[in-house]
């Protein structure tokens, strides 16, 4: 097997396209449309801001390119060139030309000439991959998606200001974390999302409410309340996460449990109550939540929907009563 890396701009792969001799129906691959807007809108805007794109791979036979990783992008490419579909309302201006420019909600054809050329001569990188066997194809299709896609707790930084992520990042690697976590969730993003929890929890008051733990809520606090968090109440968790890494050697707490005794711990410092007071209830807590008989009230929140306002909100006003009672 050998292949060839070749840099072609959208009209020459457009081209191809329209002659045939670039092919988006190789047996392995997805068929296209599985892009939403969204996603088509942000391959068209990283080209004009120069963001690295992914390449494309195809098998060339008899000068006929069959695309096996890549026919999401160059259907995309040729859809958009042929007007088939409009930018999302909701992309930002760009940088063009040393002119921002607003192309939201537009087809290519109502763009000005100077954005229609730089999209035109905008490049993707093509792998040309000849004297294949069956074989060599099925093992570059398989290694070329074998990456594990990122989940949503871990797309979610993407949403973050540099700030936030700092604040994030200070408090899920605090040491009492590392015994809260398994290594699977310390993986998998769960220590970020429940430190982002809490801070939903910290942020709760009379004028805004974030007991919604649903993904789609805990992206919308982290795009667009996020930044109003104070150093002061990060200074706060971190000295309520401290003296709980002081008082407990090991803890097992269940994951929807921790958003609550850390959001616990925080009002303990911030209204100066007793802490070792706060330690005995939660050994209680923890010991109580194995029967299967005690807990019953606080445990009807933990069932189905447990990321739900009213699920969340029951859970945290158990321990604001807690508190309050210290």
């Amino acid at each position: 097997m050998d292949y060839t890396c070749r840099t072609k701009t959208l009209q020459a792969l457009n081209k191809a396209m329209e002659k045939g001799t670039i092919l988006l129906s190789h047996k392995l691959q997805r068929p296209e449309g599985q892009w939403n807007r969204k996603q088509k809108t942000d391959l068209i805007d990283s080209l004009l801001r120069k963001y690295p794109t992914n390449p494309t791979y195809g098998i060339k036979q008899d000068g006929v390119v069959s695309v096996i990783d890549g026919v999401q992008r160059l259907s995309c490419v040729r859809d958009f060139l042929g007007d088939k579909f409009a930018l999302s309302k909701d992309m930002e201006p760009v940088l063009i030309n040393d002119e921002e420019k607003s192309l939201a909600g537009l087809k290519f054809s109502k763009l000005d000439e100077d954005t229609k050329d730089i999209i035109l001569s905008s490049e993707l990188q093509i792998y040309e991959l000849t004297d294949c066997t069956e074989k060599d194809v099925r093992e570059i299709f398989r290694r070329q998606n074998a990456g594990k896609p990122l989940n949503a707790k871990q797309l979610r930084i993407v949403r973050e200001s540099d700030e936030f992520s700092e604040i994030v990042y200070s408090l899920a690697t605090h040491p009492f974390m590392d015994k809260l976590m398994t290594k699977a969730q310390r993986k998998n993003g769960t220590d970020r999302d429940l430190i982002i929890q809490t801070l939903m929890l910290i942020e709760t008051n009379n004028e805004n409410d974030f007991t919604s733990f649903r993904t789609k809520d805990i992206d919308v606090f982290v795009a667009y309340h996020s930044d109003s968090i104070s150093q002061d109440k990060v200074d706060i968790l971190k000295t309520a996460m401290d003296k709980f890494n002081e008082a407990f050697e090991t803890i097992k707490v269940k994951q929807l449990n921790i958003p609550m005794i850390l959001f616990a711990s925080y009002r303990c410092v911030k209204d100066k109550k007793s802490f070792s007071k706060l330690i005995e209830s939660i050994t209680q807590f923890l010991s109580d939540y194995t029967d299967t008989e005690k807990l019953q009230d606080y445990k009807i929140f933990c069932q189905s929907g447990t990321s739900s306002t009213e699920n969340v909100r029951g859970r945290l006003d158990y321990w604001r009563k807690i508190i309050r009672e210290l």
